[in-house]
């Protein structure tokens, strides 16, 4: 092995000095420019690989279980990808493939004469390329001029010519989709027995030109429904190879011709053979539809559905009309409820009713059988009879049968007889005076006091006026005897001022009397001023309590009230202000403001009562 060369100490480093007449645009023109726009995009798409890189390694920073995320990204990207290569390959296979149509046209001869026979290939068109083989050897063993009697080579060539057509992939490709083939398919209609004796041989007989080999046949009635669906779908995803440029009419295209000339010509021939396979495409479509149509096994299928389906909806409304059916039988129940409340409420009341009635009746009973009973309308008091229009009365206050019953057995309980009364003089405890003033029955005086009872507490008479009460005298509150009179003279002036200090320094205010006093300009000490607020307070105290109570409302007779009351009632949607104007007109003997006094009177009694 060579050693690397060294310095040695007595060598000494040769110096580089460069030719300074050295012409360096040899050198220039052979670096590699670029033009800016092509520059920027490649600078921009390292920049946005750089910036998906770092993005990535955040995110496993961050979750390191992102990278089966990115494996599934690239996976479908490699998918997409693929995809447009296979779609771009497949575009330049057809170009290429057109470019090269013009050197395998085969003549009339060519494709009238079954060159699958000559090889005597069993398989015909489906055989593969080393079956091909296999049958062109033997053929020209079997067809040797050698092994032939007179030496004959004509076999022997049609054997060769044959094999050149079906070795070529593309000749044989030509020659394939140029045999004569029934592209005819079943009608719109089918019958259901003849369906699958009808489409299957088409579909199969269409399956040789599908670029998917593995398409699934049509199958018989005994097929799931899932895989009927998935034959039709797969069939749906139809792509045929079949070739129309031996076919369609297509221009030949030569070398020598200028450029535009080939392209415009590459052109024609691509529409031509666009409109072949578009009109292929809407056979197989057209195929798929009305076998689709015509299937059994789904419209078998679509049958039960629909036979679910309103087994569903028969199922939902007989849940919904169960459900009403229960609704309406509850509401029912409670109906019933409800009325048999209300029947046993209007009971209790009609026995309630009928026992105060009972208890009524057992009293105008007892004051008839007693002849202490007047009948009429008069409502006055007596000492020895009493008005049936009382007893009517009383007892229409009455809302308890035991109140009831006890108020008879008061009244039955007491004497029917006359007796004097003593200490009571004439037209005494509101009595009107009568021939025996004297004399009073026990049962009527006692009916009389439950009537009056009945009316105090109701707060009205029978008549409908409200009870006199009687006036309670006020307590007379202890006036603070005045001090002995101040040495100064108050003045009106000094009243004022006293007046505002009062109510600027209320009670409680700390040093009030020495500031109200510095309001006096000091004219009057804190005792002279308070003496004379407490003396100016009692005076004040002693006019109230002289000055006369209100009046109480006036006393209002049975007319005057039913005439209020009608006007009240006809002019309840009135809302001007002459209101009681209007009302007064119709009430006699009185005026507005009584009128309204009568009303707010009225008011508060019912408020109360409620």
């Amino acid at each position: 092995m060579d050693e690397i060369p060294t310095l040695k100490v007595t060598h000494k480093p040769v110096e580089y000095t460069p030719d300074e007449g050295v012409d360096k645009t040899d050198v220039i023109r052979f670096v590699r420019s670029e033009p800016v726009g092509l520059a920027f995009f490649r600078r921009l798409e390292t920049l946005v690989h750089l910036h998906h890189e770092e993005e990535r390694e955040r995110q496993f920073h961050a979750d390191p279980n992102v990278v089966q995320k990115w494996l599934k990204e690239d996976e479908m990207k490699g998918k997409k990808a693929d995809n447009t290569q296979s779609e771009e390959a497949d575009t330049a296979n057809r170009y290429q493939s057109s470019k090269k149509k013009k050197f395998v046209k085969l003549t009339e001869e060519d494709l009238e004469e079954d060159w699958y026979d000559v090889l005597k290939v069993e398989q015909g068109d489906s055989a593969t390329v080393e079956q091909l083989r296999a049958a062109y050897r033997r053929r020209c063993l079997e067809t040797h001029p050698d092994k032939q009697p007179n030496h004959s080579d004509e076999l022997f060539k049609k054997v060769q010519k044959a094999f050149d057509i079906l070795g070529d992939p593309e000749i044989r490709q030509s020659y394939d989709c140029s045999r004569p083939f029934d592209e005819t398919i079943p009608g719109e209609t089918v019958e259901e027995k003849e369906f699958f004796n009808v489409f299957a041989p088409v579909f199969e007989r269409n399956k040789k030109w599908s670029k998917d080999a593995t398409l699934p046949s049509l199958g018989d009635d005994s097929l799931p429904i899932s895989d009927v669906y998935r034959f039709y779908d797969r069939w749906n995803t139809y792509q045929s190879w079949r070739d129309f440029s031996q076919v369609a009419d297509l221009e030949e295209i030569q070398e020598d011709m200028p450029r535009e000339e080939k392209r415009y010509y590459m052109r024609e021939n691509e529409r031509v053979l666009n409109q072949y396979r578009k009109e292929e495409k809407e056979r197989i479509r057209s195929l798929i539809e009305r076998a689709r149509k015509n299937d059994p096994r789904i419209r078998r299928h679509r049958e039960e559905e629909e036979a679910k389906r309103k087994q569903e909806v028969a199922e939902r409304e007989a849940f919904r009309n169960k459900l009403l059916s229960e609704q309406m039988m509850k509401e029912r129940e409670k109906e019933e409820q409800e009325k048999a409340r209300k029947d046993e409420e209007r009971r209790k009341v009609m026995e309630l009713k009928n026992a105060i009635r009972g208890a009524e009746e057992a009293v105008v009973n007892f004051f008839r059988a007693h002849k202490l009973l007047e009948e009429g309308a008069s409502q006055k008091y007596f000492t020895t009879i009493v008005q049936s229009a009382n007893i009517r009365w009383l007892y229409s206050k009455v809302s308890d049968p035991e109140e009831a019953k006890s108020i008879e057995e008061k009244i039955t309980s007491a004497a029917t007889t006359r007796a004097p009364c003593p200490g009571s003089a004439a037209g005494t405890d509101g009595y009107p005076d009568t021939l025996e003033e004297n004399d009073a029955v026990p049962a009527v005086i006692a009916f009389n006091q439950l009537v009056q009872a009945k009316e105090r507490d109701g707060g009205f008479t029978r008549y409908g006026e409200p009870v006199k009460k009687k006036p309670v005298e006020k307590e007379k509150k202890p006036v603070v005897a005045a001090p002995k009179a101040p040495t100064a003279e108050w003045t009106e002036e000094d009243l004022s001022r006293l007046q505002k200090a009062t109510a600027k320094f209320p009670p409680g205010t700390t040093d009030r009397w020495a500031k109200i006093t510095a309001l006096l300009k000091n004219r009057f000490t804190e005792e002279e001023a308070l003496a004379k607020v407490n003396e100016l307070q009692s005076a004040l105290s002693n006019a109230a309590a002289a000055a006369p109570a209100t009046p109480p409302v006036e006393e209002w007779t049975v007319k005057q009230q039913k005439q209020l009351e009608q006007g009240l009632r006809e002019l309840k949607d009135y809302k001007e202000k002459d209101k009681f104007q209007k009302i007064a007109k119709m009430v006699d003997g009185k005026t507005a403001k009584e009128c309204f006094d009568r009303f707010k009177f009225l008011c508060s009694v019912n408020k109360k009562g409620k």
